[in-house]
């Protein structure tokens, strides 16, 4: 069943309420649906056929005078089903909001073409340690309830209290907690890098008329590396003959900030980034060395041919 996290949230109250209820029954004109739901009786049969095409222990009841539906089985295993998919909400919504096609794609693909397609890797970072596991689930916790935190990283003898944890963010293939510190500065902690997370010092909420400049910040952000507070500067970079085609103007951007500008006589394209610091674009740059050609500003330039002279000299 590919549905969107919305719809599995509705399915899954439709079952607990089936559980809930003496008979087991239940038809699209019941109140407690009606209510929750926010759907007409027609929109709340449609998902009860679904339910029933889907899973053999809710069947129509025949002979009603309103289409009802009725749990004939235990509903242990399918409630289950739906936790997890629940659990994994981020994953639709992350997905869906980078491409709203993709699960049409995705389903495609396990019904065909099994012997053309490989993946070998996968874009999700593991959290894979039991404590990471557990930052991830505090984390998430306290950021429903806009509660405040206190972090400690790795490798870091300070104990960093009183944060506003904003959002789990994945980028960078990495997973993230976007929190706003002390001196009201949104920063970004790699959730494999927490050592452990508690509840802060301050024990009230924060209010989200607190954090507005934060969150429409964190909006614009290209990766971890994009500052909270400093002046984007704009670089002008040329994208020589060999690779320009990945640069034309119609192409999938590499980086949010990135804009065509033109095409050369040489073949050769100029587009530009903006950045907040040099290590927010120089790794990528570096990634298409030596295609990458970096015209304006001269301080980045010269920040990233010294670069280079420092790893001509590691070499050597």
């Amino acid at each position: 069943m590919s549905k969107d996290l919305n719809t599995l949230q509705k399915y899954y109250f439709i079952l607990k309420e089936f559980d809930k209820r003496q008979d087991k029954t239940l038809s699209g004109y019941d109140d407690v649906l009606k209510e929750e739901l926010k759907l007409s009786p027609k929109q709340t049969v449609r998902l009860l056929r679904e339910l029933s095409s889907e899973h053999e222990n809710i069947v129509k009841l025949e002979g009603s005078k309103r289409e009802s539906y009725k749990l004939i089985k235990k509903l242990d295993v399918i409630l289950e089903t739906f936790e997890h998919a629940q659990e994994i909400g981020w994953l639709f919504n992350m997905a869906h909001d980078s491409d709203p096609e993709i699960f049409k794609e995705l389903e495609e693909f396990t019904k065909k073409d099994k012997h053309i397609y490989m993946f070998k890797n996968t874009p999700f970072e593991d959290i894979n340690t039991l404590e990471s596991k557990q930052s991830f689930q505090h984390l998430k916790r306290i950021i429903e309830a806009k509660e405040y935190a206190k972090l400690k990283f790795l490798g870091d003898t300070q104990v960093y209290d009183n944060l506003k944890c904003l959002k789990l963010v994945f980028m960078d293939n990495n997973w993230y907690v976007a929190y706003i510190d002390s001196k009201e500065r949104l920063r970004f902690g790699r959730i494999n890098f927490i050592e452990r997370v508690e509840y802060a010092t301050k024990s009230e909420h924060f209010q989200s008329s607190t954090v507005t400049k934060q969150m429409k910040f964190l909006e614009s952000v290209q990766n971890s590396m994009t500052l909270y507070g400093e002046e984007k500067k704009i670089a002008v970079i040329k994208a020589k003959k060999d690779i320009a085609h990945y640069f034309q103007e119609d192409m999938k951007i590499f980086l949010s900030s990135q804009k065509y500008k033109e095409k050369l006589n040489d073949g050769s394209i100029l587009f530009t980034l903006e950045y907040t610091q040099e290590l927010e674009i120089l790794p990528f740059i570096q990634k298409w060395l030596p295609n990458l050609i970096i015209l304006e500003p001269k301080e980045l330039r010269e920040a990233y041919l010294k670069k280079l002279q420092e790893t001509i000299s590691n070499h050597i």
